[in-house]
């Protein structure tokens, strides 16, 4: 068998692993915008680890390019995979990125830096992160049911979706009803 037509095989099927993880991650119920960002973040900082790893010729974290045996006049080419892949994932999920400061605020309104904010939320943020009572609240409250409604899974949404199209389809035949009455009464 072509020992570099296994390699690159070995090597996709090392990355298509990481790829149906981090898309297992992202599904499901009871996943709030701010989990699904940090799965988005860290499966980029793996990229960049097996970009790494890739150039120093550590094979750690690809077993199956590992068994099959790399080829270390391939390195350039799948380091080129790896960078399209990061830069992909940069674009599809810009949005997220430019979010990301309002999201470390939601998820850690306490500990964040006052001057990482905006200058309008600012003052607000020192009087609640200085308020003892808020913080204790914060601590006992289950803000994942909060945060549900961003649907940052669209598992709830379809879910409430499939629901109202089933109701929708449900056609009461009036005249089918009105004709097995023998006669309709009239309130007096």
């Amino acid at each position: 068998m072509d020992q570099k037509w296994l390699s690159d095989l070995a090597f996709l099927v090392d990355i298509t692993e990481l790829l149906n993880v981090l898309n297992v991650q992202l599904q499901g119920k009871d996943q709030i915008i701010t989990q699904l960002f940090d799965h988005v973040k860290a499966f980029k900082q793996k990229l960049l680890l097996l970009k790494r790893h890739l150039s120093a010729g550590i094979l750690a974290h690809f077993p199956c390019l590992r068994e099959a045996g790399m080829m270390k006049e391939k390195v350039p080419e799948y380091d080129a995979v790896l960078s399209n892949l990061i830069q992909e994932f940069d674009r599809r999920f810009e949005d997220f990125r430019h979010s990301a400061a309002d999201f470390e605020l939601f998820s850690q309104p306490f500990t964040i830096s006052v001057d990482t904010v905006s200058d309008d939320l600012q003052m607000e943020l020192i009087d609640l992160q200085c308020d003892s009572e808020l913080k204790h609240k914060f601590r006992c409250a289950n803000w994942h049911q909060v945060m549900l409604s961003l649907f940052g899974s669209t598992y709830l949404c379809e879910q409430t979706f499939s629901l109202m199209n089933l109701n929708n389809q449900l056609q009461p035949n009036l005249e089918k009803l009105l004709k097995n009455k023998d006669q309709l009464h009239v309130s007096h």
